[in-house]
């Protein structure tokens, strides 16, 4: 029955695709204006395939505005991911970054012992001791492509995004359950030392240990995708 309703899924991405075709997030720059201001993303990695398919597979689900007021886009969430041109980002406002990091460093290609400790935001010596992994995460994320089911509406944790966000993340996780589509063996993720990373799949930690998908799910996604802007 999963392996029926991820079909449909990945059925459902390649509607959004003619709307929003896949594109890497080194292009966010380039965009400028061919971005929905809210929606729900999804992002693959193109060393990352379904399983006996040649089918890119979605490595991580997200959204932005989850806090009620909030007046945050989709492209300024995309842009915390990506970094700036500089390539040096902020990890500490980017759990994705924070976790690529992880990743980095525990594959032996740095030593960072302060990376991801909220506190240190503002101390300069160790935010001059982690550009380099900053720029190789940021080198990392631009490679990475996704598209975006454009869902409008006022910011809330219980809004149509987070139901989206949600039910995708779980319909796609295989924490605790038989894998569908798992992740390689040479995997980024697999380094991060994050149990829910590691055995999920996805670039995600929320959301992957819920093991049924809502009745109305599949439903909402098909109307959104109908009422979406083409933002070829």
């Amino acid at each position: 029955m999963r392996k029926i309703e991820i079909n449909t899924f990945y059925t459902l991405l390649t509607q959004i695709e003619t709307k929003f075709p896949r594109r890497p997030l080194g292009d966010l720059l380039e965009l400028k204006h061919k971005i929905p201001q809210q929606g729900v993303y999804f992002f693959f990695d193109q060393n990352e395939t379904r399983e006996n398919s040649s089918e890119l597979r979605v490595v991580r689900v997200g959204t932005h505005a989850a806090q009620s007021n909030s007046k945050a886009t989709i492209k300024q969430r995309l842009e915390q991911h990506k970094g700036p041109e500089n390539l040096i980002g902020r990890h500490r406002a980017s759990v994705f970054r924070q976790l690529v990091g992880f990743g980095l460093i525990n594959m032996g290609n740095f030593q960072q012992e302060r990376w991801g400790v909220r506190e240190e935001k503002y101390n300069k010596s160790v935010l001059t001791i982690e550009k380099e992994l900053e720029k190789e995460v940021s080198i990392y994320l631009r490679d990475l492509f996704f598209t975006i089911l454009e869902i409008e509406g006022e910011s809330s944790k219980d809004n149509d995004r987070a139901y989206i966000e949600r039910n995708s993340i779980a319909l796609l996780s295989n924490y605790n359950r038989s894998a569908i589509d798992p992740s390689s063996e040479n995997w980024l993720g697999r380094f991060t030392a994050k149990d829910k990373i590691i055995n999920s799949g996805l670039w995600n930690s929320n959301y992957v240990d819920i093991t049924n998908v809502e009745a109305k799910y599949f439903n909402k996604m098909q109307h959104y995708i109908d009422k979406m802007n083409n933002w070829c």
